[in-house]
């Protein structure tokens, strides 16, 4: 990843990257780097065990640091990733061409066995947790990122709210090293992802629907997923507290219904 940050057209004014007490010689790794790319800046966060989605926790104390740095576009890339020299450069494009856009990224994909490149499949208003690109005055009108699962749809949510858009350019391919969710069973992957849909407002007919999109691929996964989803109605599981989210999250979930003719 380090490489193909730096063989950017366009490269980061400072890029800081956040090391949370890893043991795989991650320091190691970053320290041989940091003379040749001054911009190259090592935060050190003793390990946390309370792990949480969205960085782990971890994002947060590193914007509590990078809040104060003078920056227009602010990246939040995970570390299993890797960029074509011209990534930066067409996002910053992106950006320019339209002066709304507040949330960004491009296209993860996954190479397969055969050798050729799969994109992991997300709708296009949605941008990849790991891959996100933030407008300055949109992050700082979004506030702090949450790092409860779901995060990364909360924040679009709150983005929409602002008068943003969010999109996800696709044919600004980014390689995946590791496929989302690898560390995870099939089973844990579905019942976060139901999880994440009930403390997000999801419309229950949309999840239904997804469930069964899921289901119709591998019937186990839409099990669990909806599973997880209708235990948490069961249970009376915390969500997050917004009526303005809720509506905006679900008038925008029934568009998209709309859209692909399964309502009118």
């Amino acid at each position: 990843m380090i490489e193909s940050i730096a063989a950017q057209t366009v490269l980061p004014s400072r890029w800081v990257i956040v090391d949370d007490g890893s043991t795989d010689g991650t320091q190691e790794i970053i320290r041989t780097y940091l003379p040749r790319y001054p911009f190259i800046e090592l935060i050190c966060f003793p390990k946390n065990k309370a792990c949480k989605p969205g960085g782990e926790g971890v994002i947060q104390k590193a914007l509590g640091v990078v809040q104060f740095y003078p920056y227009d576009f602010l990246g939040r890339f995970d570390a299993d990733l890797e960029f074509r020299p011209d990534y930066i450069a067409r996002m910053l494009e992106e950006f320019a061409r339209d002066e709304k856009l507040g949330i960004a990224g491009g296209g993860l994909y996954v190479e397969k066995k055969n050798g050729r490149f799969e994109l992991e499949k997300v709708p296009k208003c949605h941008v990849r947790g790991g891959l996100k690109m933030y407008r300055r005055k949109c992050l700082e009108e979004i506030g702090n990122l949450c790092t409860h699962i779901g995060w990364d749809t909360i924040d679009e949510v709150y983005a929409w709210r602002n008068g943003w858009k969010t999109r996800s350019f696709f044919e600004n391919r980014v390689i995946h090293k590791r496929p989302t969710g690898e560390r995870l069973t099939p089973r844990e992957l579905s019942r976060q992802h139901g999880q994440a849909e009930y403390y997000t407002w999801s419309h229950p007919l949309f999840v239904f629907l997804k469930a069964l999109k899921i289901g119709a691929v591998s019937p186990r996964r839409g099990f669990h997923f909806l599973d997880a989803f209708l235990e948490c109605y069961r249970k009376q599981a915390t969500r997050l507290q917004d009526a303005d989210f809720k509506r905006i999250r679900r008038k925008q979930q029934m568009r998209r219904l709309v859209t692909a003719g399964i309502l009118t």
